[in-house]
C-alpha cells in the first residue's frame, strides 16, 4: 500500500497520531448511507434559495475530524491494566465497572481503553482516581454514543453548570459543582437530534 506523506503530516500535526492509528479509528465509525441523509429536490432547491449551499468536500472534512479525534481518544486512553494499578481496584472490578456504565470505555481491537479525560492522574500520568460524579454523568449518558460524542460532551460548556459563566461537566465536577446538576445535563440533551 502506497502511503501519502501529506496525510502522515497532517495526523501527526492535528491529532498526534499515525496513520495506522486514524485507519483504526475510521473502522470504528458506523457506515453512513449519502442517499439515505438526502434531501428531496424540492428541499434542497428551498435551501438553495436561502444560501445554503452544498459544500461537496463538508462530509470529508467532518468524517476525517471525527475520526482523529477517536483515535487520539483511543491511543492516549489507559489500559484496563492501568486503570486497576492506578485506583487500585482489580482487573475483574474495572471490567465490571465498564459493563455497569461507570467507567467510560471504547473499544481499541479486541480490548477496552479507557479515555484518559474521565480520570484524576498522578504525577507519574498515570490514572489516580476518576473524576468526582462522573459515573453517575456515564450512566446517564444513552449506551451507543460515539467516543467522540461523550467526549465533546464533557469538554462544551453547558448553560445549566453555571459559576460565573457555562462550564464544561469536567470543569463543574472538579470544581466541586453539584453531580445532579451534571447528571440532569447529561439527560437534558436530545442525542438524537442535537
Amino acid at each position: 500500500m502506497a502511503r501519502h506523506l501529506g496525510l502522515e503530516e497532517l495526523l501527526q500535526e492535528r491529532f498526534d497520531i499515525r496513520v495506522d492509528e486514524f485507519v483504526a479509528a475510521l473502522s470504528s465509525l458506523p457506515a453512513t448511507r449519502a442517499a439515505a441523509a438526502a434531501l428531496t429536490e424540492a428541499e434542497a432547491r428551498l435551501l438553495d434559495d436561502a444560501g445554503f449551499t452544498a459544500d461537496p468536500g463538508a462530509y470529508p472534512a467532518a468524517a476525517g475530524e471525527a475520526a482523529g479525534q477517536a483515535a487520539h481518544l483511543a491511543v492516549t486512553a489507559f489500559t484496563a491494566e492501568e486503570v486497576a494499578a492506578g485506583l487500585g481496584i482489580t482487573a475483574s472490578r474495572v471490567r465490571q465497572k465498564r459493563l455497569a456504565g461507570e467507567l467510560w470505555a471504547i473499544p481499541d481491537g479486541k480490548t477496552w481503553v479507557f479515555p484518559v479525560m474521565q480520570f484524576e492522574t498522578s504525577a507519574e500520568g498515570g490514572p489516580s482516581r476518576q473524576v468526582r460524579g462522573l459515573a453517575r454523568v456515564f450512566q446517564a449518558l444513552p449506551d451507543d454514543l460515539h467516543p467522540v460524542t461523550v467526549a465533546g460532551f464533557l469538554r462544551t460548556p453547558q448553560p445549566d453548570l453555571f459559576h460565573d459563566r457555562s462550564m464544561t461537566p469536567l470543569e463543574w465536577l472538579r470544581d466541586g459543582g453539584d453531580v445532579d446538576q451534571a447528571v440532569a445535563a447529561a439527560v437534558g440533551i436530545d442525542w438524537y437530534t442535537a
